[in-house]
């Protein structure tokens, strides 16, 4: 493993660290429009963007997790303390437009499509093969695409930035509407699928591809209530014979066998390399995480609720729920995957855009949930157990949330739904409504743009 950085590019730091898969070389020269001079300059750029996507702010550490997991039912923060309580007012719904969390978050995503934008304003006037163009193109717009996902969920109307602008052109930006932002997600992912390749050499794992891009775009469409586009590009993803449940849900997560059949996109990391490693995913010096009661809704015979049990790793006083657990290296951290997108939550969307089309007794749907229950050990639904589409629906809700804890996808998941607010507020000594369901533009951003009516603050803030 190398240990390798990408130095400052514009008003953003190009600083990176990757696994052999995304392998950086050294830039001398911070001057952007005068770097990209041959192929190599490109893909370095294209891991770049990558590599944000391992920052302690996104998926190699809590930051969003706070926004996604712990902000929802399944976790909760157990240390209301620490740090003057900023992690612990995300969890339950007093966190203002200074809080540091939304504020990194935030930032981080940004640097993550500057990053990307970067590439595609500059790959053009690079000489280079028509196909590998296309490809890091693909990649790239993949990356821009999961930054705007996650932005849009958490914040709704947000600046849609589709090139690297200067400082000056960048103080125009506006808070675009979610409609547009989700335009934009769709077209990136849809030339992503067209233009990516279904799988890479082991020695490229963790790029993107089109079946991860088509996942991802079932994903969006989902959210959006387009259930026919949802089936289509979900279907995609079925038919390309890429993707399988592993045998058992244990051996998803197995830290031996990562980014495994079920795996369409994951952010990869390594404790070979201290530049790469993290600590601990749900990692707690204080206890238990899980929130009281969810191990009980799983039935006994569940082979998923094993994964919610607390391992003691060798030689700490932390406990990290077995899902994520990895004996430490010898610096005290791990390389454990992150899981963006599996193929259980590909079967389960389907499942659902299926049951909203227009339900069906004992249908596709149902065996596509069944698929997933059977893996888990448990018993399937007879034909006429879920005998309306309500009850389908509240059924593959259910099983989303037995499957795919701390993976971040519950919080949107009660966002999609409809369900946030009669599902925290018993959770909750202060109840929310509808101000609460989209986080505080940080007040940093808010004081740079100054535009009240182009660039204003969430409603409740």
């Amino acid at each position: 493993m190398k240990n390798i950085y990408l130095l400052l590019l514009a008003a953003i730091s190009f600083t990176a660290c990757q696994d052999d898969f995304l392998d950086l070389t050294p830039i001398s020269s911070p001057n952007v429009a005068d770097f990209f001079q041959t192929e190599n300059d490109i893909r370095n750029a294209v891991n770049a963007a990558y590599s944000t996507l391992q920052s302690g702010d996104l998926y190699g550490g809590r930051d969003l997790s706070d926004l996604t997991e712990y902000r929802a039912d399944n976790t909760f923060d157990n240390d209301p303390s620490a740090n003057s309580g900023v992690r612990f007012n995300i969890d339950v719904f007093l966190a203002g437009s200074a809080n540091e969390v939304i504020e990194d978050v935030w930032e981080r995503l940004y640097q993550t499509i500057y990053r990307s934008n970067v590439v595609l304003d500059n790959i053009e006037g690079v000489e280079m093969d028509a196909n590998l163009k296309s490809q890091f193109r693909g990649e790239v717009r993949f990356i821009r695409a999961l930054a705007y996902f996650h932005a849009v969920q958490l914040w709704g109307p947000v600046p849609l930035v589709l090139q690297s602008d200067g400082t000056e052109a960048s103080r125009e930006h506006i808070r675009n509407s979610v409609a547009e932002v989700y335009a934009a997600i769709e077209a990136d992912l849809q030339f992503a699928a067209a233009n990516l390749p279904l799988s890479f050499p082991s020695s490229e794992t963790g790029r993107a591809t089109s079946g991860a891009a088509n996942g991802l775009l079932g994903k969006v469409f989902l959210i959006q209530g387009k259930y026919a586009e949802t089936i289509t590009a979900l279907r995609a993803v079925v038919n390309s014979g890429a993707y399988m449940l592993m045998p058992t849900v244990s051996e998803v997560f197995d830290p031996s066998n990562e980014y495994n059949a079920e795996i369409l996109f994951a952010v990869v990391f390594t404790a070979e390399n201290v530049a790469e490693d993290h600590n601990l995913f749900f990692g707690s010096g204080i206890g238990d995480m899980i929130q009281p009661g969810f191990r009980e809704v799983y039935q006994e015979t569940d082979q998923r609720l094993a994964l919610l049990e607390l391992v003691v790793p060798d030689g700490t006083a932390l406990v990290v729920p077995q899902k994520f657990f990895e004996p430490l290296s010898a610096a005290g951290t791990v390389g454990t995957d992150f899981p963006v997108l599996r193929y259980a939550d590909i079967l389960l969307m389907l499942a659902e855009a299926l049951n909203e089309q227009g339900f069906e007794v004992g249908g596709e749907a149902l065996g596509l949930v069944n698929q997933v229950r059977t893996r888990a050990g448990l018993p399937v639904y007879g034909a006429g157990e879920l005998a309306s589409q309500e009850a389908f629906r509240e059924a593959v809700l259910l099983e989303r949330r037995l499957e795919l804890p701390l993976e971040g996808h519950r919080w949107y998941d009660l966002l999609r739904t409809g369900k946030a607010i009669e599902t925290m507020n018993p959770l909750l000594d202060n109840p929310i409504d509808n101000n609460d369901l989209l986080f505080p533009i940080p007040n940093t951003q808010i004081q740079i743009y100054n535009n009240p009516t182009e660039f204003s603050q969430n409603p409740g803030y």
